[in-house]
């Protein structure tokens, strides 16, 4: 199986910097999202009496830009880049194009979203863009470098990697489980938490991210096995390692951007390579617009309340313009309040990047940004998002901008020059790459939307068991090797 796929894709082979844009589909993307963003303006009770047009065309250069490279054809379907430019039509062109013109955007102090500033953020909004387009494009696929020996490094000790995986996973569910009054508690988001009532936050973090990652990690690799070489045990181990993943992350009872990126990540490293053009696009759209609303309803309550409740999902439009879309507004939020304020000068990067240092040991560790914007703004409630724009703003102002398009534009290049590789390249062992790039996609849209602090936090944590394998195999194996 594994043979024939590598010869099949290496017989369309092409240099992952070469871009191929389908026309054809640029126009089909084009004509949907107009139309989208028309439908949804109509449904609008009232629109926004003061649009400046000038804005309106700053949306729509964006936009463009962000079309035009969405329809460029992946060498394996999908990849990191591609995921940004979804974000970014979403988030930063149809989302904010429909609540300035309907007059709805979310959350609180609306007078701070002027036209200029919306002008000056689009502006920012299309540098950024452009650097990370040219930071990516500039970047060296083959050379090597700290992050490629990382994550081509070969899982070797397959019997060891899949015993103590199993093992922990079996545990962790067990944990859950027996702090669980019902099994019905892990099957929805609203009775999740009660599981965690008694511990504290760290630990909640571990437990949450780290532990229950480790049976998805698992079931990566027995993914991988399988397209190596399928036989009944690969195939049992698969069955019980589905099963695992499902009960430990059942898609109602865990965060939607957790349940978007497992779920989302085991279907790529189950295709590896999505032959039919733009498939990938249609299928997240279609289940971002459709799936994204319908999970937030077991956020707050069990999963038999929401069942047996006559509660009516949200509109398209309802959902567009709440919360879940403030991506934009709070970028918007945040020029301002640096205006005001000046920037942290690096200070909230520090507290993303040293996120595991506990806050009794550091006590004055920041929050994260859309904590922090909040809390200038004088809001009660500050569980806010603050975009990978809006974190390079805060830190640095204006020339946080360039430092966090190229920083992006370099790390997405290389992940997916590696993944791309690790594909076209026949190995026997397992690489770390194939184990993490599958989720890192869904997790990339979490790190755009933010905060980093958070964002980071997860994703880290998510990689943290296979690391711990490489770390194990060269203490305990490196002499028998």
């Amino acid at each position: 199986m594994w043979r024939r796929e590598s010869l099949l894709t290496s017989s369309s082979k092409r240099a992952i910097n070469t871009q191929v844009y389908d026309f054809k589909t640029l126009l089909i993307i084009i004509a949907i999202i107009t139309s989208y963003t028309a439908y949804l303006t109509s449904l609008a009770l009232r629109l926004n009496p003061g649009i400046n047009w000038i804005v309106i065309v700053s949306f729509l250069i964006n936009g463009s830009l962000f079309l035009t490279q969405l329809a460029t054809i992946s060498p394996l379907g999908f990849s990191l880049r591609e995921m940004y430019y979804l974000f970014m039509v979403i988030y930063m062109f149809v989302a904010p194009l429909v609540q300035y013109i309907s007059g709805q955007f979310p959350w609180w102090d609306t007078h701070l979203l002027t036209d200029e500033r919306m002008l000056y953020a689009n502006i920012l909004i299309l540098l950024f863009t452009v650097l990370f387009e040219l930071t990516y494009a500039k970047t060296k696929e083959h050379a090597r470098t700290f992050v490629g020996k990382i994550f081509l490094k070969e899982i070797k000790r397959s019997r060891f990697y899949i015993s103590w995986m199993l093992i922990a996973s079996t545990f962790y569910f067990g944990y859950v489980f027996q702090k669980a009054s019902s099994i019905f508690v892990l099957l929805s988001r609203g009775t999740y938490g009660e599981v965690f009532i008694d511990v504290s936050q760290p630990v909640i973090l571990i437990l949450s991210i780290t532990a229950a990652g480790i049976s998805v990690n698992l079931l990566a690799y027995v993914i991988a096995k399988a397209k190596r070489k399928s036989t009944p045990s690969s195939r049992i181990l698969l069955a019980l390692s589905s099963l695992l993943v499902i009960l430990i992350n059942f898609p109602m009872g865990r965060a939607r951007f957790w349940t978007g990126a497992v779920y989302l990540g085991i279907f790529l490293a189950w295709k590896r390579v999505i032959k039919t053009k733009n498939a990938f696009k249609v299928i997240f759209l279609t289940g971002f617009i459709i799936l994204f609303p319908l999970l937030n309803l077991f956020r707050a309550q069990a999963i038999n309340e929401v069942l047996g409740s006559n509660i009516k999902p949200p509109t398209i439009l309802e959902t567009i313009t709440t919360a879940d879309f403030d991506a934009y507004s709070m970028f918007v939020r945040t020029i301002a309040v640096v205006h005001e304020e000046g920037p942290t000068n690096g200070r909230q990067l520090l507290g993303n990047l040293l996120f595991f240092v506990p806050r009794s040991v550091w006590q004055n560790k920041p929050v994260g940004s859309g904590h922090e914007i909040a809390q200038r703004l004088g809001w009660r409630f500050r569980n806010i998002s603050c975009p990978l724009v809006g974190e390079a703003y805060i830190n640095f102002g204006i020339f946080g901008i360039p430092l966090f398009a190229s920083a992006l534009g370099y790390v997405t290049k290389k992940l997916d020059s590696l993944y791309y590789g690790s594909i076209v390249r026949f190995s026997s062992n397992v690489l770390v790459i194939e184990l993490l790039y599958p989720f890192y996609i869904g997790f990339l849209f979490f790190i755009l939307r933010g905060d980093l602090l958070s964002s980071l936090s997860y994703t880290i944590g998510f990689s943290i068991p296979v690391f711990i394998e490489v770390l194990l195999e060269h203490m305990l194996f490196k002499s028998v090797s």
